[in-house]
């Protein structure tokens, strides 16, 4: 078994401490007995034994002679009262004696949970091993199951209080999990003792999972083992007191304590099947082996119960619950699945003396916090280790540069994100462990006022006073070590926040790198455009001279022509292209060319139209707006607007509704009124309508929106005549017989060029052109759109 450097000199200086302990009290064991014999030759009195003359506080029990003089044999750490033992639990534990075929009958027949089947399964789905003589491994040295790297340590407390190490004389050598086996299926079952325990403290450190199927049948009577493994294998801590209305006796005796962090991964050492750990167990300058690692701590008081407690819970199931004596004899268990060698080994010895089960399972579970202080400091370290600066960093150029700007294998943000979350995560192990403690030791269970754990005060008795007295030492020193683990995570904070700068540091350095880089790619992108550009000027001024020589290149041409044909040819298709090329090369000249092409199209498409309506064809694309449209309105000098938004106002507010015997059931249900001061003959009796009803709204540009208002009339379907009308341009236009159908757009258009000559025919066919193409300069209104669509 590998051990590191710490625990071969705690191992070496113990060792020590026993080997001094023994020879001197053999001496004083032989000079007692010496003056013993002197004493009954001569016939005086004997002399009386004291503990100062035979120390009971041995490793083993070599002398177990009972003291005739009671005197103190607590160390000022352990007690300042007198060694009276009536202030010990005296009431020993029963008698217990297991065999290989009762595990045997209990790996077959018992009902194993999910979670059991976790921990122990490779063992349950192992028929060949039940039928093997010897279920466990009979040779030495390693095995499969890795048992040979368990440890253990198994105490008997006598009424004294000592813990009295179990070490059982085989006779000859056995391995390590049948040592164990050996020292946990009997408890004062040895009828060579005289010394009965009051208490056991079984702690198996790095269980197989054989060695998890022997202690779950052993220990099944007074724990709960199925919720013991179902919280070492959980990846939380958490804290279970005694339950004295709990339907399961073993709740109401119990009370379990379950630690859950992280370690690194020792030499040699492999977490359990059940247990979350890196898959690389190397450790190396920059990876770090951590493992998921838990331990449980537990105490059952036997015997009967002491008194009985009335549940006042208004739904309860259970009313009536059972409270325990904590002086009755108990039991301790400490499993410790834990991959490294950092155990603590001395948290038990023989100096110790323990009043009961609650202080010896307090005493345990100090040690777990204080181990869970070193691997989580260890941890610390390594990450420290980890993001610390090179000792160069300050005289290295390359160094600091390797650190500013991340690599192509993100090598760094890795790194910090993995250490930022790992320290956070260890914080919150650290929080879940100080909750759990507080939520379960209040200030009543240290005084004795609880009704339902550990319940009697200094007033009960003078038993009680010296258990209370010692309790209020070993909570100032559980809550020291509460406090070392606190700080652990107020310098993970404080290295969280060290990360992050260094984090911030890294993403700014590479984003102005990146910055960088995209500049220089931007850069190389326009180069690469202006030279596919000079490639395409290049293309295009040989294009035409490639046309003109290909013709001139045929071989049906003469040979004999001179080139006066060829130099005209070029020249008339070489200078119009290269001049096109030129101006469309640049910004205004492409606009200049866009603008020439829609209004070219836009001629084109209107001899169209005329064409076909000579024949008496209308298109359908002909009385729909063109994207041309916009362009060619621009073109068109724009007109004047309102004057103020005051004048729109007034102009959209005097418009009259439309009068009852006008109104139809036409697409159109909005239609402007007629203006009354119109004739027969078409003549306008007011040139301008100004008066304080206009006929309609303004059309944008005009003050009076004369041609709108009189499509809107011509399309009204009424048989009434309406007549010419002014507006602010002088336009005019001839009233149209209602009694027929009024003319199209398309059947005006011959009639357009032909009515130019006078301003009433022009004003007609600039409604028109208007209409079909006015999108542009002039804005829809509201209903303008179905007025379009029609004409």
């Amino acid at each position: 078994m590998a051990l590191d450097a710490a625990t071969a000199r705690e191992m070496i200086q113990k060792l020590a401490e026993d080997r001094a302990t023994y020879l001197d009290t053999l001496s004083r064991a032989h000079d007692v007995l010496a003056k013993a014999l002197t004493a009954s030759a001569t016939g005086k009195s004997p002399p009386q034994l004291t503990s100062d003359a035979v120390r009971r506080n041995t490793l083993t029990s070599v002398f177990e002679i009972e003291s005739l003089k009671k005197s103190s044999i607590f160390s000022p750490d352990d007690s300042d009262t007198d060694d009276n033992e009536s202030l010990f639990a005296q009431e020993p534990l029963l008698k217990e004696l297991y065999d290989e075929d009762g595990l045997r009958r209990h790996l077959r027949g018992f009902n194993w949970t999910p979670s059991d089947r976790d921990i122990v399964g490779s063992v349950l789905d192992n028929k060949q091993l039940l039928q093997r003589s010897s279920i466990f491994p009979v040779t030495l040295g390693p095995v499969d199951d890795r048992s040979h790297l368990s440890h253990y340590s198994i105490f008997d407390v006598g009424k004294d209080g000592a813990p009295l190490q179990i070490q059982r004389a085989d006779e000859k050598p056995v391995s390590r999990a049948q040592a164990i086996w050996n020292n946990i299926k009997s408890i004062n079952a040895d009828g060579s003792r005289t010394r009965e325990a009051v208490g056991r403290i079984t702690i198996v450190r790095e269980p197989s999972p054989l060695l998890f199927a022997a202690l779950h049948y052993t220990m099944t009577p007074h724990f709960d083992m199925d919720e013991i493994f179902r919280m070492l294998a959980e990846d939380k801590t958490r804290a279970e007191a005694h339950r004295p209305f709990s339907p399961d006796h073993r709740h109401q005796r119990t009370f379990v304590f379950t630690l859950d962090f992280y370690t690194i991964i020792g030499d040699e050492c492999q977490p359990m099947t059940w247990q979350k750990s890196d898959e690389d167990h190397g450790s190396s300058t920059t990876h770090i082996p951590i493992s998921r690692c838990s331990s449980v701590v537990a105490l059952s008081l036997t015997g009967q119960p002491a008194r009985q407690v009335k549940n006042k819970a208004r739904r309860a199931v259970q009313k009536i619950g059972q409270i325990f004596d904590p002086f009755a004899p108990w039991h301790v268990l400490s499993l410790q699945s834990y991959p490294d060698w950092k155990h603590s080994i001395d948290a038990h010895n023989s100096t110790r003396h323990y009043v009961n089960g609650p202080e010896a399972f307090l005493i345990t579970l100090r040690a777990e916090f204080k181990d869970a202080q070193k691997r989580l400091l260890e941890v610390y370290n390594r990450i420290l280790d980890l993001v610390r600066m090179p000792s160069n960093f300050m005289f290295n150029e390359a160094a600091r540069d390797k650190l500013l700007f991340e690599d192509e294998n993100f090598t760094f943000s890795r790194r910090y994100f993995w250490a930022h979350q790992s320290l956070g995560i260890m914080n919150e192990d650290i929080q879940e462990m100080s909750l759990s403690y507080r939520k379960v030791f209040t200030d009543s269970v240290w005084d004795g006022s609880s009704k339902l754990v550990w319940p009697g005060d200094e007033s009960v008795s003078s038993r009680y006073a010296n258990w209370r007295k010692r309790m209020r030492k070993l909570r100032e020193d559980i809550e020291s070590e509460l406090q070392g683990l606190e700080n652990i995570a107020a310098m993970n904070s404080d290295k969280m926040k060290e990360i992050k700068g260094l984090r911030d540091n890294l993403f700014s350095g590479t984003s102005v790198l990146e910055s960088r880089r995209s500049v220089d790619q931007a850069m190389i992108t326009v180069q690469q455009g202006h030279n596919i550009k000079l490639l395409t000027l290049v293309t295009i001024f040989f294009l035409p001279l490639t046309f003109v020589t290909s013709v001139f290149g045929m071989t049906n041409m003469n040979p004999d022509e001179g080139f006066l044909h060829f130099g005209i040819v070029t020249t008339v298709i070489c200078v119009p292209t290269y001049f096109l090329i030129g101006s469309l090369n640049t910004t205004s000249g492409a606009h200049f060319w866009r603008k020439k092409s829609k209004q070219f199209f836009a001629a084109i498409g209107e001899a169209f139209v005329k064409l076909f309506a000579f024949f008496g064809y209308r298109p359908q694309w002909a009385h729909r707006p063109s994207s041309f449209d916009s362009d060619l309105s621009n073109t068109r000098p724009l007109q004047r607007r309102s004057q103020s938004a005051r004048e729109g106002m007034a102009a959209r507010d005097h418009i009259s509704p439309p009068p009852t015997s006008l109104t139809n059931t036409a697409p159109f249900n909005r239609r402007p009124t007629l203006n009354p001061n119109v004739n027969k003959e078409g003549s306008s009796q007011n040139d301008l309508h100004h008066s304080a009803t206009p006929t309609t709204t303004q059309f944008e540009g005009e003050q009076d929106n004369g041609p709108k208002h009189l499509i809107r009339k011509l399309d009204q379907g009424d048989h009434r005549k309406t007549s010419s009308w002014g507006s602010s341009n002088g336009h005019g236009i001839a009233a149209t017989d209602r009694s027929t159908r009024h003319p199209t757009f398309l059947d005006r258009i011959p009639e357009v060029d032909n009515a130019r000559k006078d301003e009433a025919a022009e004003g007609e066919g600039w409604i028109s052109r208007v209409l079909t193409w006015g999108s542009g300069s002039t804005k829809k209104k509201k209903g303008v759109g179905k007025v379009e669509r029609e004409v």
